[in-house]
């Protein structure tokens, strides 16, 4: 956590970034994020404003839409990772999410090499 002065201050941080990637990507942020911080994991539960280009084609074709949520999360999951080791100084072992299109939720699991 260096550079930052309480867990509070970090996931704040966290809490921007977040936003600022899912904007660029999305352009929009999210609805709400909780951010939980345990030992060497990082947990990001959000809720979403799902696009309604997206919502068209879940309707269309629910594979193609599968298929476009699934490059969207791996641009998503690249650009955290670089922004976490660039910017925080973090050794991320592996990042994990997955986004429910019903539901509008998505789950974010940062595994770091060792606890923050």
């Amino acid at each position: 956590m260096a550079g930052f002065s309480s867990m509070g201050e970090f996931k704040q941080a966290l809490t921007r970034d977040y936003n600022r990637i899912n904007s660029s990507i999305f352009a929009s942020g999210v609805v709400t994020l909780k951010i939980d911080v345990l030992d060497d994991r990082i947990s990001m539960l959000a809720v979403h404003k799902r696009q309604p280009a997206l919502q068209t084609l879940s309707r269309e074709n629910a594979h193609i839409a599968d298929l476009a949520d699934l490059y969207l999360i791996k641009a998503f999951k690249k650009e955290m990772k670089q922004v976490l080791v660039e910017e925080y100084g973090l050794d991320v072992v592996a990042i994990f999410k997955d986004y429910d299109a019903t539901a509008q939720l998505s789950s974010t699991m940062v595994l770091l090499q060792k606890g923050v």
